[in-house]
């Protein structure tokens, strides 16, 4: 969403002044049947359009390209205008989350008789009018069903494993399974685990799946990828004692397997804590 506000953002003034032009050669004086239609046939962009008075107060229907919304007559549009920026009855809004259509649009309000004409654009769509972005909406649809895919199915095997670490818990407290050194470690483990792949899978359905009209931004998560790092580092951490209580107890001969393995954790913890500091210095920046 982003992408496209800048897109727009740099190209308004041509988009503004081919909205204007067309707009131009309409015979719009007030709205009628006939009027709407011919709008509609020469913006394929124009989603929305209705009247308000000389008070910026609706007095018409919601009127879609094919279909028409009575509850919003008597609604105040006035907090759409600047009427500073008002330029002989016309005035272009910026690009705004449309509570009517769901879709990152423009509203240009023109003068008619006995008011405003209000024209919602959506943005997308007069981008590719002027080919500024390109239009791929069945990559697109393939790209969202696959992370929708990926993602769902982390978010189903994390949570298989947060339910096989309570069973295994469970199945120690019973005296189904004997108990032993596992009994805590193997269920913590587990939780961690499925806590960060759950984590990853939500992520992933946030930024590609869900509709862009969520408050989800950011192209990269740092905050996501720290979460999911330090899941990942714990469960290794607690495995590695793991180990090295199982051998205390039987070999002492494998020792250094354990330490070993505990001296790669470590350096793997000294380069996580060298990711975060140039992370808070690049957010410093």
């Amino acid at each position: 969403m982003q992408d496209l506000v800048k897109s727009y953002s740099a190209n308004a003034h041509l988009i503004d002044k081919f909205i204007l032009t067309s707009l131009g050669k309409v015979n719009i004086k007030s709205l009628n049947i006939t009027l709407h239609e011919q709008l509609y046939k020469t913006f394929p962009s124009l989603e929305l359009i209705y009247k308000c008075d000389e008070h910026m107060v609706q007095d018409s229907p919601n009127i879609y390209r094919n279909s028409r919304e009575e509850h919003h007559i008597g609604a105040d549009r006035s907090y759409l205008v600047d009427y500073e920026k008002l330029d002989n009855g016309v005035y272009f809004s910026g690009p705004y989350i449309s509570t009517a259509t769901r879709y990152l649009c423009i509203t240009v309000i023109y003068p008619v008789d006995n008011g405003y004409l209000f024209l919602d654009f959506r943005v997308r769509k007069l981008l590719e009018r002027f080919d500024l972005i390109e239009k791929n909406n069945f990559f697109k649809l393939l790209n969202r069903t696959s992370y929708a895919i990926i993602g769902g199915g982390l978010i189903f095997f994390g949570l298989f494993v947060v339910f096989y670490g309570f069973y295994t818990f469970g199945t120690y407290i019973i005296g189904v399974a004997p108990l032993g050194l596992d009994t805590v470690f193997k269920p913590v483990i587990a939780l961690t685990l499925g806590l960060a792949v759950f984590d990853l899978g939500k992520t992933i359905f946030e930024h590609e799946v869900l509709p862009k009209t969520q408050h989800v931004t950011e192209t990269f998560n740092a905050k996501t990828l720290v979460n999911f790092l330090v899941s990942i580092i714990i469960a290794l951490f607690i495995e590695a004692l793991l180990v090295v209580f199982k051998i205390s107890i039987h070999d002492y001969k494998d020792l250094p397997y354990a330490s070993t393995l505990i001296a790669s954790l470590s350096f793997l913890l000294l380069v996580f804590a060298g990711f975060i500091h140039i992370m808070r210095k690049s957010d410093k920046k």
